[in-house]
């Protein structure tokens, strides 16, 4: 929030000294009452746009703030390769399953069937969520996407529910410890 002069366009702030018409003010009557005694407006400004998906100026003196949505092939560049990125450094943790079971043969050291569903699981979760990303047609579109919590809660039956508007949810975490054998 700020007060603008509609005279000079000058914003200012509460708790802020300033200097108006040869007078100056501390930062004690820097003041809502003081702004309105002196004719100025009270502007409240509005929520900033992401600036990860909006190159965003202001606010101007009405408190909005104007924006232009970024490239949005470029949004979803970078978006599949963090969700390819994530999946990655998943599956490192069982990598030594595969690596194990390739140096040693399958007989002698077969991948576990719950680490081979799990790392099939988390691919076919991160190929869903670049191809839920990539049928985004508007920044707007991918930013709802983006955003939107992976749970809802229901007040009525006090649960939680998988929320269909976003990303296609990544599998449970292994719960098994690990055999190093």
């Amino acid at each position: 929030m700020f007060y603008l002069d509609p005279n000079t366009n000058k914003r200012y702030r509460i708790g802020t000294p300033f200097t108006y018409n040869n007078t100056a003010y501390t930062k004690a009557g820097a003041t809502h009452f003081k702004f309105m005694e002196l004719g100025f407006t009270q502007v409240i400004v509005q929520q900033r746009p992401d600036d990860s998906y909006y190159i965003v100026s202001g606010p101007d003196d009405t408190g909005a703030y104007s924006s232009t949505p970024r490239d949005l092939a470029e949004l979803k560049l970078n978006f599949k390769l963090d969700q390819k990125r994530q999946a990655n450094q998943t599956l490192r943790q069982t990598d030594w399953y595969v690596i194990r079971s390739t140096e040693l043969g399958v007989v002698a050291a077969a991948v576990p069937v719950s680490i081979s569903a799990f790392r099939a699981a988390y691919r076919a979760a991160s190929d869903a969520r670049c191809i839920e990303i990539d049928a985004c047609t508007t920044v707007q579109e991918l930013e709802t996407l983006m955003k939107a919590p992976a749970e809802l809660y229901d007040e009525q039956t006090e649960t939680y529910s998988v929320n269909p508007a976003a990303l296609t949810p990544w599998p449970e975490p292994l719960a098994e410890t690990y055999d190093y054998s």
